[in-house]
């Protein structure tokens, strides 16, 4: 029995591991699960720490709470970021985040191609737990925003500065000052609503 587990878990590993979006693995379990008679509830529940103290994962903004996940929690707590500023930027609604600003701030296009990515990386810590992304998504947003260097949009990103690791082929990842830099762009779009 131990090792028909162990081969399980091996094997559900080796076909979730080439799957980067977290929320698609997820999906798929359980997907799996309903497909075998299975309640795949269990699938979304979060453990309260014990002692009845809240959680990380939990966090309680001025409105009553919303939940984030638990890397999402800490990087607003160590930012200093309010539930009401992520508001004003993002429209976090479950498993979908948006990023909803009017303007994407920069003095030259290559700043506001950069802060797209930085905003990008930040809604997948909100939708994923991960500040990671595809080159494709951040493409999108971009053009979406009004901030795609039609011309030099490739220029940009061969020098992201620190904001950010990574390339178009592999996808990026927002490193510390990305991360930092995401939580200055959220206060400076939150201060002009």
């Amino acid at each position: 029995m131990s090792d028909d587990f162990k081969s399980l878990v091996n094997g559900l590993y080796d076909l979730l591991l080439p799957v980067t979006d977290a929320e698609l693995r997820k999906r798929a379990v359980k997907s799996a699960l309903v497909m075998l008679g299975e309640d795949p509830g269990f699938v979304e529940q979060k453990q309260q720490p014990k002692g009845g103290g809240s959680s990380s994962a939990h966090h309680a903004d001025d409105d009553g709470g919303a939940d984030h996940n638990a890397k999402a929690a800490r990087w607003m707590e160590r930012n200093k970021i309010s539930a009401e500023q992520i508001g004003h930027v993002f429209h976090v609604d479950g498993e979908t985040v948006e990023i909803i600003a009017d303007k994407i701030p920069g003095a030259k296009q290559g700043e506001k191609v950069i802060n797209t990515y930085v905003l990008v990386g930040i809604r997948e810590l909100f939708r994923t737990g991960e500040p990671r992304f595809a080159d494709e998504l951040a493409r999108t947003e971009c053009e979406r925003m009004g901030t795609h260097g039609k011309t030099n949009h490739a220029t940009y990103l061969k020098t992201p500065g620190k904001a950010l690791t990574g390339s178009v082929k592999a996808g990026w990842t927002l490193t510390v000052p990305g991360l930092t830099a995401g939580a200055e762009l959220v206060k400076e779009l939150a201060g002009e609503s």
